[in-house]
């Protein structure tokens, strides 16, 4: 759990006080006048870095424990919008996209707690939503684990502690910058940007809603573009396309095609990430449950690699985001509303209207065989299971229990999740290993509506869901978008169809069946409830376990730091005995260098660098991308008993000719800095 020191409460008033100044100042200068339709929104934005540890720590997503981070391709960031009403400040809403695999509850909860020990009351989980946009190239141990299995990976404090202070961070920089402006709103859609990778559960619902969709998967891009009295500051865009175009392969930090896709549309716009008026791009998560990039279907596909692939993928989201940037027209006005409430699915009632079989109960939670046998299409699981199981085995039950010391599966848990084979059974138990309190919002931005859910979506329970919010909602209600993965992660949505014929979304889906219905009656609640003005009551809490998980060490290799270098060499030396003989490139080939390094998890920081590439001007060497560029990799691995870096950087093809060379930075076992420079090279 975050601490709160004095110096924070110290640091809270500070902030408090310079929030008020600000909105008095605002005031004072008109700029809160209630009838003006040009800028009816205070908007701010901000980024931060969140960048996991480097080196040694298994990576999120796949599950696989021999797939450990061993470097960095691009950084996660934080980008961070808050919205206000200008006639109203008080009514705002603060919506944060994060180059992570999911947004654990607890880290909405400590980034909230941080948030009021500088602005008091301003933010509560009622106008926060923090979404992941899911990348499985990022490392995992951020969740707190409620069990000593290890099965979740472990729990390492510090990497929860650096997502937490920058997410915080992003959402400050958001504050601070608040000013009157605009938020314009447009669509497109995305061609050839993915394919349902379960059309064969997609199939099963009724040919009639089928229909009624030319397409199996979602194609349209939801965007807002954000102008003030300087023109365009920022824009977030949401579309569905799973993160794994990077496969189980990789051991780079990557944000996958959607870090690209951002990445490229700030750095056009000149980001530098270290200018407070920098302008962010997020490019959002939303229902992409069944949605993969992999269009060969092979866990391949379009691109000869999974580096090619992301980068299509990427490329094809920013393309149509800069089409529709370019043409937003439909400006946002009135007011900012939201509706959260925390809900316990273990066992949820769900009404006839939305079953459309009688009354029906949600179960507590539990993971399927075809969970474990993942998604064929993304490359599969456990060989020993498969999409389509939908019997229990005796023999398997025994295996997983003797291997993995997960308790058995109880006979009314397995009966309300069937036709599901339960692999781990995660909702009994005192305390159960998952939480069963779900949190979900509906909020609203003027003729916008956002239906925040802490779930995977597959595209026709996505569909359903939408429709079900938009039927409680007058006709102020033109827009709405599902954010996914949003402050908290409780695995898949499919709908009561798909669910039975038990494909990998299936087998993730943890509350059984009537999971989707469950959630269409939630979301139609708090949508009436936004509608009419009331507000939602719940007597549920959220059953905080900060503080209470099991903490593993962060990894730091197979034989203590890893820093015995060879006699007489230094951190940042380069190995002449790799060194190529090559010293003339042409554009669009790639440089190498080696170097003597330490282990970057041993002194895990963010917001730090261990890459420059620096070009000789006039004599002086000037720095020109670093480690968070689309061009550049570090990658370390075990020489000895010693750590070597391997930076690469391809040579872009509209570079100015002239002399490089690449820098090597990084903290030694004392933390202590330290850099090298490889030889210097000419780029014809």
């Amino acid at each position: 759990m975050i601490t709160r020191p004095v110096t924070a409460l110290l640091c809270g008033s500070k902030y408090r006080l310079k929030s008020a100044l600000i909105f008095l100042l605002v005031l004072l200068s008109g700029g809160l006048k209630a009838a003006d339709p040009s800028n009816p929104y205070l908007i701010g934005r901000g980024i931060a870095d969140v960048t996991g540890p480097s080196y040694g720590i298994q990576m999120w997503g796949f599950g696989r424990a021999d797939q450990l981070t061993e470097g960095l391709h691009i950084r996660q960031r934080a980008r961070a919008f808050v919205i206000a009403q200008a006639d109203n400040p008080s009514q705002r809403l603060v919506f944060v996209s994060a180059d992570i695999g999911s947004i654990e509850h607890h880290i909405t909860l400590s980034v909230i707690d941080q948030l009021q020990l500088r602005y008091g009351d301003s933010y509560n989980i009622d106008n926060v939503i923090i979404s992941a946009t899911h990348t499985h190239a990022g490392p995992g141990g951020y969740w707190h684990s409620r069990s000593d299995t290890g099965l979740d990976g472990g729990f390492y404090p510090e990497h929860f502690a650096v997502i937490v202070e920058g997410i915080t961070a992003s959402i400050v920089s958001a504050h601070e910058d608040l000013q009157p402006g605009n938020i314009l709103l447009g669509k497109g859609r995305v061609t050839d940007a993915g394919a349902n990778r379960s059309v064969t559960a997609y199939l099963e619902n009724p040919q009639e809603e089928r229909d009624q969709y030319a397409e199996n998967t979602p194609t349209e891009m939801t965007l807002l573009k954000f102008v003030d009295d300087s023109g365009p500051i920022g824009v977030l865009n949401w579309y569905a396309l799973h993160p794994t175009a990077m496969n189980f392969y990789n051991p780079l930090i990557s944000g996958d095609h959607k870090g690209y896709a951002s990445l490229k549309m700030e750095q056009l716009r000149g980001t530098t990430y270290s200018n407070k008026n920098d302008f962010v791009a997020a490019f959002a998560q939303a229902d992409p449950g069944d949605v993969t990039p992999n269009t060969n279907l092979n866990n391949t596909g379009p691109g000869e690699t999974d580096v090619a692939t992301t980068q299509i993928m990427g490329q094809r989201q920013l393309e149509t985001a800069l089409e529709i940037f370019a043409n937003a027209n439909d400006a946002l006005s009135g007011p900012i509303e939201t509706r959260q409430i925390y809900v316990n699915l273990a066992n949820y009632e769900v009404s006839e209207r939305y079953t459309h079989t009688g009354t029906q109960t949600t179960c507590p939670s539990a993971y399927g065989y075809a969970f474990a046998g993942g998604s064929t299409e993304d490359g599969g699981g456990h060989f020993l299971f498969s999409e389509g199981m939908t019997k229990q085995r005796v023999v398997l039950d025994f295996l997983i229990r003797w291997l993995t010391g997960a308790p058995k599966w109880t006979k009314s848990v397995q009966a309300c999740q069937a036709p599901k084979p339960i692999l781990f059974e995660t909702g009994t138990g005192d305390p159960s290993l998952q939480s069963q309190i779900r949190s979900v919002t509906v909020a609203r931005i003027g003729q916008l509506v956002i239906l925040a859910l802490p779930t995977e979506v597959t595209t026709m329970a996505g569909r359903r869901l939408r429709a079900a919010v938009m039927s409680q909602l007058d006709d102020w209600a033109s827009h709405i978008v599902l954010a996914g993965y949003a402050n908290g992660y409780a695995g898949y949505v499919t709908t009561p169809e798909e669910y039975l014929i038990q494909h990998y979304e299936g087998g993730h889906t943890l509350h059984g069946r009537w999971t989707l219905p469950a959630y269409e009656q939630i979301a139609s609640q708090l949508a009436s409830g936004l509608n009419a003005g009331m507000p939602v009551v719940s007597t549920t809490l959220y059953d905080d376990w900060r503080g209470k998980s099991a903490q593993a060490q962060l990894y730091v290799g197979p034989t203590g730091q890893l820093n015995a270098l060879p006699m007489g060499a230094d951190y940042g030396d380069a190995l002449s005995k790799d060194r190529e003989d090559k010293t003339k490139y042409r554009k669009g080939e790639t440089v190498q260098a080696e170097f003597w390094s330490s282990n970057p998890t041993a002194n895990y920081i963010t917001g730090n660098n261990f890459m420059s590439v620096e070009h000789n001007t006039a004599g002086s060497w000037q720095a020109l991308v670093n480690d968070g560029d689309w061009d550049t990799t570090v990658r370390w691995r075990a020489e000895g008993k010693a750590l070597v870096a391997t930076l690469k950087w391809k040579i872009p093809l509209n570079i100015d000719a002239g002399e490089y060379r690449l820098i090597h930075l990084g903290l030694d076992p004392q933390g202590l800095k330290f850099s090298g420079a490889s030889r210097s090279i000419q780029v014809k």
